[in-house]
């Protein structure tokens, strides 16, 4: 770009002293003009890349989302309804596992949480079993201790034996005997039917997972897009512990992701950005065109900003490599134009500082869009 300004200003000199003969050249003349102008040159230049960020590291990013099976034992595909790299909507089918051992699985758990509801009312019923006993063994334990009492008041008159005595006493021990074991009886009850009730939640929580995973032997889009590099087939198994993505869904872009531009700028130009800003940018698939568009914001905060959470203490903070940071530009107008997800750009942003310095940049980002036709 200096080489560009220099060949600018001599061709101007020219006219003026030579061609044209404007002035007539002097010692001091030839001075001034030596050094104003180079000068004045220098000066733009320092101006425009700092006062106007400019990035020829500018990219377009697409939502792509990995499509993992979430079944918790491994299944096999019989279906595949969807084909590479061909339009599809959210919701139609892209593959279907086999569903028989979910199926029984869902068969054998409801059979479970079944039984499980009849093991509670068998349960109830011993409370009511073991309620009934303990009353009877109440009203049991209450005569025998009224009449033991009043065998040894009348014992202490010598109106009674003292085999009287005894045998009172030990119908006495006996009912008391009863009445324990009847409270226990009803402790155990009351426990089993807890019991009943812990077996029915752990049998609804296994058939609600089972269902889960017969639900998910279909899987559906997840929104409007495609997929690319299938390389799913039938008779291969998914899921279960450890398995990963076996495609990725393509995101169609929406209005918020149309047509947004994802530059990296230099942080001595990074802090000058803000929203709103008016942006140049040449696409790498559009060589002699300059699209217009407006910064959206400026994420500030990069990878090197970041400290992984373990034991170890980091040992070292700096890099061999300046850091860059990000900004989001939107296009003006992107509903013409095919823009594949890693396609590369450059991008200049104009500040409202010292906007005859923006001009270079211009130029610059211009002559850069040209040079596309070769490179």
């Amino acid at each position: 770009m200096s080489w560009i300004l220099a060949a600018i200003y001599c061709g101007v000199l020219w006219l003026v002293f030579k061609k044209l003969k404007l002035m007539k050249l002097s010692l001091p003349v030839a001075i001034v003009a030596a050094s104003v102008g180079p000068s004045l040159i220098i000066l733009l230049l320092l101006c425009a890349q700092y006062l106007h960020p400019y990035t020829p590291v500018a990219r377009v990013f697409q939502e792509v989302i990995p499509v993992i099976p979430q079944l918790r034992q491994a299944g096999r595909v019989t279906e595949i309804l969807v084909e590479p790299n061909t339009p599809i909507k959210k919701g139609d089918v892209l593959f279907r596992v086999d569903e028989v051992p979910y199926r029984n699985s869902v068969t054998r758990l409801t059979a479970a949480l079944e039984e499980a509801k009849q093991s509670e009312k068998v349960a109830e019923a011993s409370v009511e079993l073991a309620q009934a006993s303990l009353t009877r063994t109440e009203a049991t334990l209450k005569y025998s201790t009224d009449n033991r009492d009043r065998i040894a008041k009348l014992f202490e008159s010598k109106a009674a034996s003292q085999q009287d005595l005894d045998l009172a006493s030990n119908r006495f021990a006996e009912a008391d005997a009863a009445f324990s074991q009847a409270t226990a009886g009803l402790t155990q009850a009351r426990l089993s039917v807890d019991l009943a009730k812990a077996k029915i939640e752990q049998a609804e929580t296994q058939l609600s997972d089972a269902q889960y995973d017969l639900a998910q032997t279909t899987i559906y889009a997840p929104g409007d897009g495609y997929v690319t590099n299938l390389q799913l087939r039938e008779g291969m198994l998914v899921g279960g512990a450890g398995s990963g993505a076996i495609m990725s869904f393509v995101l169609e872009s929406d209005n918020t992701t149309r047509g947004v531009i994802v530059a990296a700028f230099n942080q001595k130009n990074f802090l000058r950005l803000e929203p709103g800003q008016y942006a140049e940018v040449a696409l790498h698939g559009y060589p002699g065109q300059i699209f217009t568009g407006r910064v959206l914001n400026a994420i500030d905060v990069s990878g090197a900003g970041q400290l992984t959470a373990s034991g170890v203490l980091p040992s070292d903070l700096g890099g061999s490599q300046p850091t860059m940071f990000a900004a989001r530009i939107k296009l003006d107008s992107s509903e013409d134009l095919r823009l594949p997800g890693g396609s590369q750009a450059q991008v200049a942003v104009y500040t409202e500082d010292l906007q005859i310095a923006g001009i270079p940049v211009m130029f610059l980002i211009r002559a850069q869009s040209w040079m596309r036709y070769l490179m």
